[in-house]
Parts: C-alpha cells; structure tokens; sequence
C-alpha cells in the first residue's frame, strides 16, 4: 500500500561493481558522451539526465565481479533515431574494452546492439521509445 504521507522513494542510483574503476571510467565516459559528476579512487558517478536527479556510479569498493557469469539484466543507452544507433555502432566497434554480444538488428522498439564491457555488463543501445 502506498503511504501518501511518505516522499517518494524513486530509483535514483544505478551503480554496478567494476575491476578497475579508471578503465571503466573512460569507457563509460565514452559511451554517454558526458563527464563524471563525482570522482573518487573507487567511485564515480555520471548523471543520467539533464536534472541530475539520478546518477550511473561505478564502484570498485565491493565484490570483484566476474565476467564470466551471465547477465539477465542491461544498461541501456537510448539514443534519438536507428541512425544514432548505427553510428553508435561504428564508433564503438573497435573499443578494445567492450566485445559484441549481438551486432545491429532491427527489435520491435527499433534498431539495436549489445555489447559487454570488461567486467561482464551487457550494454544495450536502442531508439528512444
């Protein structure tokens, strides 16, 4: 039952646990294409949106994550068209830090791919829906 009383208790951190929290700051970097809003040696938030009311944090400080074991969920870059997308591709096809899981192909919700980054993190880059 919701408390009408209580403030909203909205998801505002996504942070997944890294290896090496200066490799998959510039990899992360690269893929929003924006700068940290903190920096710390075992943590590093990015905004995720113009307001800055939620963040994407990177965390060296817990478990080493393995990235061998399989994933069931995925960060998700959405972009404005299917051509962002495709661009996308090509400017990360080549990142030695990432590995493609699944190339460009076109989904219900639009043209996609996937990629894993150093640690295991799938990574999905899709239209705006």
């Amino acid at each position: 039952m919701v408390n009408k009383n209580a403030p909203a208790s909205l998801a505002n951190l996504h942070l997944i646990y890294v290896s090496d929290v200066e490799r998959s700051t510039d990899l992360y970097r690269e893929l929003f294409n924006v700068e940290p809003v903190f920096s710390s040696p075992r943590y590093v938030a990015f905004p995720t949106s113009e307001s800055g009311n939620a963040l994407f944090a990177l965390w060296s400080g817990g478990a080493i994550p393995d990235p061998e074991i399989q994933r069931y969920s995925e960060i998700g870059i959405m972009l404005k068209t299917n051509d962002d997308v495709n661009i996308k591709f090509e400017t990360l096809k080549e990142n030695p830090s990432l590995s493609i899981v699944k190339e460009p192909y076109d989904e219900v919700f639009g043209r996609t791919f996937v990629v894993r980054d150093p640690d295991g993190h799938l990574i999905r880059i899709s239209p705006l829906d």
